[in-house]
Protein backbone atom coordinates (compact mmCIF):
# COMPACT_ATOMS: atom_id res chain seq x y z
CA UNK A 1 0.00 0.00 0.00
CA UNK A 2 1.30 3.46 -0.91
CA UNK A 3 1.26 5.87 1.99
CA UNK A 4 -1.36 8.60 1.82
CA UNK A 5 0.70 10.68 4.23
CA UNK A 6 4.15 10.29 5.76
CA UNK A 7 2.44 8.77 8.83
CA UNK A 8 2.28 5.09 9.72
CA UNK A 9 0.13 3.70 12.52
CA UNK A 10 1.83 0.64 14.01
CA UNK A 11 -0.78 -1.55 15.73
CA UNK A 12 1.01 -4.59 17.17
CA UNK A 13 -1.22 -6.01 19.89
CA UNK A 14 -4.85 -5.71 18.78
CA UNK A 15 -5.34 -9.29 17.54
CA UNK A 16 -6.67 -12.19 19.59
CA UNK A 17 -6.02 -14.68 16.79
CA UNK A 18 -4.21 -17.89 17.62
CA UNK A 19 -4.36 -20.09 14.50
CA UNK A 20 -5.67 -23.55 15.28
CA UNK A 21 -2.43 -25.17 14.16
CA UNK A 22 -0.67 -23.50 17.10
CA UNK A 23 -3.28 -24.17 19.80
CA UNK A 24 -1.47 -27.37 20.89
CA UNK A 25 1.68 -25.54 22.05
CA UNK A 26 -0.28 -23.67 24.76
CA UNK A 27 -0.43 -25.17 28.24
CA UNK A 28 -3.61 -23.30 29.25
CA UNK A 29 -7.14 -24.62 28.95
CA UNK A 30 -9.62 -22.63 26.86
CA UNK A 31 -10.98 -20.62 29.79
CA UNK A 32 -7.56 -19.62 31.09
CA UNK A 33 -6.30 -18.86 27.60
CA UNK A 34 -9.25 -16.55 27.00
CA UNK A 35 -8.55 -14.77 30.29
CA UNK A 36 -4.93 -14.30 29.28
CA UNK A 37 -6.03 -12.89 25.94
CA UNK A 38 -8.32 -10.38 27.65
CA UNK A 39 -5.51 -9.33 29.98
CA UNK A 40 -2.73 -9.06 27.41
CA UNK A 41 -4.48 -7.90 24.23
CA UNK A 42 -4.66 -4.21 23.39
CA UNK A 43 -8.28 -4.83 22.51
CA UNK A 44 -9.88 -2.74 19.75
CA UNK A 45 -6.83 -0.57 19.19
CA UNK A 46 -7.23 -1.22 15.47
CA UNK A 47 -10.61 0.53 15.81
CA UNK A 48 -9.69 3.17 18.39
CA UNK A 49 -6.77 4.38 16.25
CA UNK A 50 -8.45 4.01 12.86
CA UNK A 51 -7.64 7.02 10.70
CA UNK A 52 -8.29 7.35 6.99
CA UNK A 53 -5.45 9.87 6.59
CA UNK A 54 -2.69 7.44 7.51
CA UNK A 55 -1.17 4.18 6.45
CA UNK A 56 -1.28 1.42 9.03
CA UNK A 57 0.54 -1.81 9.82
CA UNK A 58 -1.35 -4.25 12.06
CA UNK A 59 0.19 -7.46 13.36
CA UNK A 60 -2.14 -10.30 12.30
CA UNK A 61 -1.89 -12.68 15.28
CA UNK A 62 -1.96 -12.49 19.06
CA UNK A 63 1.09 -11.33 20.95
CA UNK A 64 0.68 -14.52 23.01
CA UNK A 65 1.98 -16.32 19.94
CA UNK A 66 4.66 -13.82 18.93
CA UNK A 67 5.25 -10.27 20.13
CA UNK A 68 6.58 -8.08 17.31
CA UNK A 69 7.52 -5.27 19.71
CA UNK A 70 10.07 -7.31 21.62
CA UNK A 71 13.65 -7.66 20.45
CA UNK A 72 14.09 -10.90 18.55
CA UNK A 73 17.06 -11.99 20.66
CA UNK A 74 16.29 -12.73 24.30
CA UNK A 75 19.75 -11.40 25.14
CA UNK A 76 18.60 -7.93 24.00
CA UNK A 77 15.09 -8.06 25.47
CA UNK A 78 14.64 -7.03 29.15
CA UNK A 79 11.26 -8.76 29.40
CA UNK A 80 12.81 -12.11 28.52
CA UNK A 81 13.87 -12.32 32.18
CA UNK A 82 10.16 -12.73 32.95
CA UNK A 83 9.66 -15.31 30.23
CA UNK A 84 8.14 -12.71 27.93
CA UNK A 85 10.59 -12.17 25.11
CA UNK A 86 9.52 -12.21 21.47
CA UNK A 87 7.98 -15.65 22.02
CA UNK A 88 6.33 -15.76 25.44
CA UNK A 89 6.97 -18.71 27.73
CA UNK A 90 4.96 -17.38 30.68
CA UNK A 91 1.67 -15.65 31.38
CA UNK A 92 1.33 -12.14 32.77
CA UNK A 93 1.40 -13.61 36.28
CA UNK A 94 4.28 -16.03 35.75
CA UNK A 95 2.50 -19.29 34.95
CA UNK A 96 3.68 -21.56 32.12
CA UNK A 97 2.07 -20.32 28.91
CA UNK A 98 3.36 -22.42 26.04
CA UNK A 99 6.13 -24.56 24.70
CA UNK A 100 8.81 -22.67 22.80
CA UNK A 101 9.92 -25.69 20.78
CA UNK A 102 8.58 -23.96 17.65
CA UNK A 103 10.17 -20.61 18.51
CA UNK A 104 12.18 -20.25 15.32
CA UNK A 105 9.25 -21.26 13.12
CA UNK A 106 7.07 -18.64 14.80
CA UNK A 107 9.78 -16.03 14.30
CA UNK A 108 10.17 -17.01 10.65
CA UNK A 109 6.42 -17.12 9.95
CA UNK A 110 5.28 -13.97 11.75
CA UNK A 111 7.99 -11.82 13.34
CA UNK A 112 10.44 -11.58 10.45
CA UNK A 113 7.86 -10.85 7.70
CA UNK A 114 6.26 -8.16 9.87
CA UNK A 115 9.55 -6.38 10.41
CA UNK A 116 10.54 -6.71 6.78
CA UNK A 117 7.26 -5.04 5.85
CA UNK A 118 7.75 -2.40 8.56
CA UNK A 119 11.20 -1.48 7.23
CA UNK A 120 9.88 -1.46 3.67
CA UNK A 121 6.93 0.81 4.49
CA UNK A 122 9.13 3.37 6.23
CA UNK A 123 11.73 3.20 3.48
CA UNK A 124 9.02 3.99 0.92
CA UNK A 125 7.77 6.91 3.00
CA UNK A 126 11.27 8.36 3.16
CA UNK A 127 11.70 7.99 -0.58
CA UNK A 128 8.40 9.76 -1.22
CA UNK A 129 8.37 12.39 1.53
CA UNK A 130 11.90 12.47 2.99
CA UNK A 131 10.27 12.03 6.40
CA UNK A 132 8.26 9.46 8.31
CA UNK A 133 6.22 9.53 11.50
CA UNK A 134 5.43 6.28 13.26
CA UNK A 135 2.62 6.36 15.81
CA UNK A 136 2.90 3.28 18.00
CA UNK A 137 -0.70 2.47 19.00
CA UNK A 138 -1.45 0.72 22.28
CA UNK A 139 -3.76 0.42 25.26
CA UNK A 140 -2.95 -0.54 28.84
CA UNK A 141 -4.73 -1.93 31.90
CA UNK A 142 -5.94 0.55 34.48
CA UNK A 143 -4.09 -1.31 37.24
CA UNK A 144 -0.60 -2.81 37.02
CA UNK A 145 -0.37 -6.51 36.15
CA UNK A 146 2.37 -8.64 37.73
CA UNK A 147 4.63 -8.56 34.66
CA UNK A 148 4.66 -4.75 34.49
CA UNK A 149 7.98 -3.17 35.39
CA UNK A 150 6.14 -0.09 36.72
CA UNK A 151 3.84 -1.10 39.58
CA UNK A 152 2.69 2.42 40.45
CA UNK A 153 -1.05 2.05 41.11
CA UNK A 154 -2.17 5.50 39.93
CA UNK A 155 -2.23 5.45 36.16
CA UNK A 156 -3.02 8.23 33.70
CA UNK A 157 -5.68 8.23 31.00
CA UNK A 158 -3.02 8.54 28.32
CA UNK A 159 0.60 7.43 28.34
CA UNK A 160 2.95 8.85 25.73
CA UNK A 161 6.16 6.95 25.01
CA UNK A 162 9.27 8.49 23.52
CA UNK A 163 12.71 7.73 22.11
CA UNK A 164 14.93 10.81 22.49
CA UNK A 165 16.62 10.36 19.11
CA UNK A 166 13.33 9.82 17.25
CA UNK A 167 10.78 11.88 19.23
CA UNK A 168 11.11 15.62 18.64
CA UNK A 169 10.20 17.76 21.63
CA UNK A 170 7.65 19.70 19.57
CA UNK A 171 5.89 16.47 18.57
CA UNK A 172 5.79 15.35 22.20
CA UNK A 173 4.47 18.65 23.53
CA UNK A 174 1.83 18.89 20.81
CA UNK A 175 0.57 15.36 21.46
CA UNK A 176 0.42 15.98 25.20
CA UNK A 177 -1.50 19.21 24.70
CA UNK A 178 -3.99 17.69 22.28
CA UNK A 179 -5.02 15.05 24.81
CA UNK A 180 -4.89 17.43 27.78
CA UNK A 181 -7.19 19.85 25.96
CA UNK A 182 -9.78 17.05 25.77
CA UNK A 183 -9.66 16.59 29.53
CA UNK A 184 -7.41 13.54 29.76
CA UNK A 185 -4.61 13.09 32.27
CA UNK A 186 -1.32 12.49 30.47
CA UNK A 187 2.07 11.15 31.55
CA UNK A 188 5.21 10.67 29.48
CA UNK A 189 7.07 7.33 29.54
CA UNK A 190 4.96 6.26 32.51
CA UNK A 191 3.81 3.58 33.11
CA UNK A 192 5.29 2.46 29.77
CA UNK A 193 8.24 3.96 27.93
CA UNK A 194 9.67 4.01 24.43
CA UNK A 195 8.27 3.82 20.93
CA UNK A 196 9.04 1.46 18.09
CA UNK A 197 11.31 2.28 15.16
CA UNK A 198 12.15 -0.22 12.41
CA UNK A 199 15.57 -1.79 12.86
CA UNK A 200 16.96 -0.29 9.65
CA UNK A 201 16.52 3.22 11.01
CA UNK A 202 16.92 2.73 14.77
CA UNK A 203 19.07 5.52 16.22
CA UNK A 204 20.58 6.25 12.81
CA UNK A 205 18.09 8.21 10.69
CA UNK A 206 16.73 11.43 12.23
CA UNK A 207 14.11 11.72 9.47
CA UNK A 208 12.21 8.87 11.15
CA UNK A 209 10.12 10.15 14.04
CA UNK A 210 8.25 7.90 16.44
CA UNK A 211 5.86 8.40 19.33
CA UNK A 212 3.82 5.90 21.30
CA UNK A 213 0.25 6.61 22.36
CA UNK A 214 -1.28 4.31 24.99
CA UNK A 215 -4.93 4.63 26.00
CA UNK A 216 -6.09 3.45 29.41
CA UNK A 217 -8.51 0.56 28.76
CA UNK A 218 -10.93 1.65 31.46
CA UNK A 219 -11.85 4.55 29.17
CA UNK A 220 -13.38 2.35 26.48
CA UNK A 221 -13.90 -1.24 27.65
CA UNK A 222 -14.83 -3.57 30.47
CA UNK A 223 -11.44 -4.94 31.47
CA UNK A 224 -12.87 -8.09 33.03
CA UNK A 225 -14.91 -9.23 30.03
CA UNK A 226 -13.16 -7.49 27.15
CA UNK A 227 -16.41 -5.90 25.94
CA UNK A 228 -16.63 -2.30 24.73
CA UNK A 229 -18.25 0.13 27.14
CA UNK A 230 -20.60 3.03 26.44
CA UNK A 231 -17.75 5.51 26.04
CA UNK A 232 -16.09 3.59 23.21
CA UNK A 233 -17.31 5.80 20.37
CA UNK A 234 -16.37 8.96 22.25
CA UNK A 235 -12.81 7.76 22.88
CA UNK A 236 -12.52 6.76 19.24
CA UNK A 237 -13.61 10.26 18.15
CA UNK A 238 -11.17 11.94 20.50
CA UNK A 239 -8.23 9.81 19.38
CA UNK A 240 -9.18 10.36 15.76
CA UNK A 241 -9.19 14.12 16.25
CA UNK A 242 -5.70 13.95 17.75
CA UNK A 243 -4.43 11.85 14.85
CA UNK A 244 -5.94 14.28 12.33
CA UNK A 245 -4.00 17.17 13.85
CA UNK A 246 -0.78 15.14 13.99
CA UNK A 247 -1.16 14.25 10.31
CA UNK A 248 -1.76 17.88 9.33
CA UNK A 249 1.31 19.01 11.26
CA UNK A 250 3.44 16.30 9.63
CA UNK A 251 2.24 16.85 6.07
Amino acid sequence: MESLRPVLLHIPHSSTLIPEKWRHIFHLNDIDLNRELVTMTDSYTDEVFACELTDHLTFPVSRLLVDPERFESDADEPMSAQGMGAVYEKTHDGRPLKSTSARQTLIDDYYTPHHEQFNSRVRAMLEQFDSALIIDCHSFPSSPVPCDLDQTPDRPDICIGTVPFHTPEELLETTKQLFSDQGYSVLVDCPYAGSIVPSEFWLTDPRVHSIMIEVNRKLYMDESTGAKNKAFDQIKRHVHSVLQVMVRLTS
